[in-house]
């Protein structure tokens, strides 16, 4: 029987040079990003519900289909729209493996900023989480304090799913590639080192053009934002004033005023 796992993630994470690694790199199983149905559209009502029967049977048909066309004996899918559906990739595929992967909140926030994410689209919001008091102020926030929202909600979502593995995308492309060798043991397949280290120089679907500039440029108050909704979750996740990322952390002196809403 072959063997699935399924990476996700809050996005911009790397999955696309996973996907690529998998499939250039380990002779003995292949891999997709985000395959149709991803169901992008599904994530708002998963928030708040779990999958009807129909979504469950689209999702275990085609995934299916994916197993039976793909070579070696393991599937791997790339796909943080899944986020909010690991209790149905369970119930589908008992055997699946679940690997978080996950990024220092700042530069995801800027990654999707240069992608004008809570710019021009939300994803998700508070009304689509029970219970979740951001609702208040959501009107109020700023694309920024919206994405540092996200960042928190989505990965504390997929921590209280228990996932097999979790991979710090920093530690993936630190200069031993330590998490990258962990990863592929992980998921017992057999690949060269030097292949997939080379693999490992080159990033896919990098934002080609920054119009928003990187964390340590932002202006004090944006700083300011993104601390005042992450801090306790950046903490919990291991990127604290101090880190590898050797981003700075939050500004010394923040006013009340530089968060609207809160």
């Amino acid at each position: 029987m072959k063997r699935l796992a399924f990476i996700v993630s809050t996005g911009r994470t790397g999955t696309g040079f996973l996907t690529r690694m998998i499939n250039e790199g380990v002779p003995d199983a292949f891999s997709l990003h985000e395959p149709r149905p991803a169901f992008r559209r599904r994530l708002r009502a998963w928030m708040g519900r779990a999958p009807s029967a129909m979504e469950k049977l689209r999702f275990e048909r085609t995934r299916k289909r994916f197993l039976k066309e793909g070579r070696g004996d393991l599937y791997v899918e790339n796909n943080y729209q899944l986020f909010a559906a690991i209790p149905m990739i369970r119930a589908a595929f008992p055997q699946a493996k679940i690997i978080h992967v996950i990024r220092d909140g700042r530069e995801v926030t800027t990654s999707f900023l240069n992608r004008y994410r809570y710019i021009r689209s939300d994803p998700i919001t508070p009304a689509d989480v029970r219970g979740d008091p951001a609702g208040q102020w959501w009107e109020g926030w700023t694309p920024v304090q919206k994405l540092a929202w996200y960042w928190v909600t989505v990965n504390r979502h997929i921590r209280a799913q228990e996932p097999e593995l979790v991979v710090r995308f920093e530690d993936l492309f630190d200069d031993d590639r330590t998490a990258l060798w962990d990863l592929l043991d992980f998921l017992e397949v057999g690949y060269e080192r030097e292949v997939v280290r080379n693999l490992a120089q080159n990033r896919v679907n990098e934002n080609k053009v920054a119009f928003f500039p990187p964390y340590d440029q932002w202006p004090t108050h944006w700083q300011g934002q993104f601390w005042e909704i992450a801090r306790e979750a950046m903490t919990e996740f291991g990127y604290g004033l101090s880190d590898a990322s050797g981003a700075p952390g939050p500004p010394d002196a923040r006013r009340a005023s530089d968060v609207p809403g809160r």
